[in-house]
């Protein structure tokens, strides 16, 4: 009986325990949930902001900004306890159109505040000049960026805790000498992109861990000074007129994580001693003129290394792609010789080592990177084939394999890529027919296959599995029978090159649906018959090129922007004298024929220049 008691006894004692601990977690989420009520003071602070808001915005009722609800409620807002009543601590007014310096008065006297942010407004003034500013003493964080700043940068005196400073993306300009010491606990300086000029200053507190200066006119020698800021983990340089050579006392940043140089005039070889940095993952210096080779051990904690458009040289080491960290190499246009090296690391996604003297073949090794998405290895003088291997890296987007003499048949196995959305293996000597396996590259936008050797005919079911190609170049093969009327099908394209190969027959009529069109080449072929009446309602198309086949009957009228070359058609009636074509087609052959081809050339590459910039640089940059 007394054991059945006493456990009943303890069974009740746990229930209360229990019931009394959700009570406690109840108290304080409620206790978390309610903001507190601001003083008198700052509430009459907190409305005076909401007038400057509202005349601001079309609708701050959108943000929680209304004069009947507790103003550490409103969007932005953020309140701590403080005594008996609460304080505003933080403050975002991002991107509420706010121009007006009566708000900037305002804030000033909220004395609480650690924490403002007024980025993508239309401010033209810094708070810390106004005087008296009260919110100065305490505040920790100041973000300003991607507004209307301009002139001079300043005075910061009296910011005493400031830790965080955000000036990015103005108009501010100058030299900066002394504006920034009064900064005793500094910890991370952002002014990218203004108009900042003179020597990179050096006068802030040695307490920076991060400094970014990038978009900014900044000249002369990457300063000795910087060296002093031990504590640094992020410095961006990028985008200014730096030149020198790059001083070699990185030693001094045992915490260093990111280093970014790129845009500059810098010049001599790259410093030996980034590689005794342990914590540096990325290092970018590409656009600048650095010379000498690329030191062996370089990529031991690199894990993104960007050394592109510089003046390296020598073989690139042998370890230089295998550790295992390595995630993304750009040694794009450099004076880079020798083989590619065969040991890759399993965790690289992006390969870009194209526009170099590199020889010998590709190693089949490649193809055990299975999370590799970027292939770059056009203009270089690779030889040998295409390793089918390479179909084992199923993440693969872009494959550049352009400018080389690489031979033999396209891998079927290709096909199997279905995320490949560019494939440019123009100028090779690759031969054989186009696989059918292509048609399974659903996702494939550029396939430019030009100035190689393939044979056969257009493969009908191929082209029409295609439904997202934009940009189909094939100029300068043999390839030979007629032009598949599926090819209508391909609605997105914008360029369609089947010049200079051996194609007869006739123009399909149902060309005239590819709306999209802007460049149509089917010149140096053996077409027959007359140019179809639909290419006329072709309303992007800039250029038509159907030179040197055996077209004849009237060409359709073209709207005037409309550049044509149909020279080489004896049977193919041009129009009248007064028309824009014939305007055009006047003067020798020969003279037009190279203007016209220059043109188009430059118009088809700046399309994929664009293409990239737009998509691939975007995703892997």
């Amino acid at each position: 009986m007394e054991v059945t008691s006493w456990r009943r006894a303890a069974a009740r004692g746990r229930c209360l325990l229990l019931l009394l601990l959700f009570l406690r977690v109840s108290m304080a989420a409620t206790t978390m949930q309610s903001p507190g009520q601001l003083s008198k003071g700052q509430e009459s602070i907190m409305r005076d902001i909401l007038s400057s808001v509202r005349s601001a915005m079309a609708s701050p009722v959108t943000y929680n900004w209304t004069t009947s609800s507790n103003p550490c409620e409103w969007s932005g807002v953020r309140c701590s306890p403080a005594e008996s009543t609460a304080v505003v601590t933080r403050l975002s007014l991002s991107g509420y159109g706010l121009s007006n310096a009566t708000v900037l008065a305002s804030i000033c006297r909220l004395d609480t505040l650690q924490s403002l942010n007024l980025s993508r407004n239309f401010f033209t003034d810094l708070p810390g000049q106004f005087s008296p500013c009260p919110m100065k003493a305490g505040l920790q964080e100041l973000d300003l960026s991607s507004n209307n700043l301009s002139g001079h940068l300043g005075n910061f005196s009296g910011f005493h805790k400031l830790e965080v400073v955000d000036l990015s993306y103005n108009s501010l300009s100058g030299n900066i000498t002394i504006e920034l010491s009064d900064l005793p606990k500094l910890r991370s300086l952002n002014l990218s992109f203004n108009g900042f000029e003179g020597p990179v200053p050096t006068t802030m507190a040695p307490s920076l861990q991060e400094l970014v200066f990038s978009g900014n006119n900044f000249s002369g020698h990457i300063p000795m000074g910087l060296f002093r800021f031990g504590n640094l983990t992020l410095l961006d340089l990028c985008k200014n007129s730096l030149a020198g050579d790059v001083p070699d006392n990185f030693f001094s940043f045992p915490k260093l994580k990111i280093l970014l140089m790129s845009d500059n005039s810098l010049t001599g070889e790259i410093p030996r001693s980034l590689l005794n940095v342990s914590t540096l993952f990325r290092f970018a210096a590409n656009y600048n003129n650095l010379s000498g080779s690329v030191p062996q051990g370089i990529t031991k904690n690199i894990r993104i290394l960007d050394l592109s458009y510089n003046m390296l040289s020598g073989e690139m080491p042998s370890d230089l792609l295998s550790p295992d960290s390595l995630e993304s190499i750009d040694l794009t246009s450099n004076k880079l010789e020798g083989p590619i090296p065969g040991s890759f690391s399993h965790s690289l996604y992006s390969v870009r080592l194209g526009g170099n003297l590199l020889n010998g073949s590709i190693p089949e090794s490649i193809g055990n990177v299975i999370g590799l998405l970027n292939l770059v290895l056009g203009g270089n003088n690779l030889v040998g084939s295409i390793p089918w291997q390479l179909s084992k890296c199923k993440k693969l987007v872009l494959i550049d394999l352009s400018s080389n003499q690489l031979q033999g048949h396209i891998p079927s196995e290709l096909g199997n890529l279905e995320q490949l959305v560019a494939l440019k293996l123009q100028t090779n000597n690759l031969s054989g027919g186009i696989p059918s396996s292509f048609s399974g590259l659903k996702k494939l936008e550029i396939l430019d296959l030009r100035q190689n050797l393939f044979t056969g005919e257009l493969p009908s079911r191929v082209i029409t599995q295609l439904l997202k190609l934009c940009y189909l170049g094939l100029h300068g093969n043999k390839l030979n029978g007629a032009i598949p009327s599926s090819i209508s099908l391909l609605r997105s394209l914008t360029t369609l090159d089947l010049g200079s190969n051996e194609l007869t027959g006739a123009i399909p009529t149902s060309i005239g649906a590819l709306l999209q069109l802007e460049l149509l080449d089917l010149s140096q072929n053996k077409l027959s018959g007359q140019v179809p009446s639909s290419v006329a309602s072709m309303q992007r198309l800039m250029w038509l090129l159907l030179s040197d086949n055996h077209l004849s009957g009237l060409l359709p009228e073209l709207p005037k922007w409309v550049f044509v070359n149909v020279t080489g058609n004896p049977g193919l009636i041009q129009g009248t004298e007064d028309d824009n074509t014939s305007d055009n087609m006047k003067g020798s052959q020969d003279d037009f024929r190279s203007a016209i081809w220059v043109t188009a050339v430059s118009f088809v590459f700046g399309f994929i220049i664009s293409f990239y910039c737009a998509g691939f640089r975007k995703k892997n940059d």
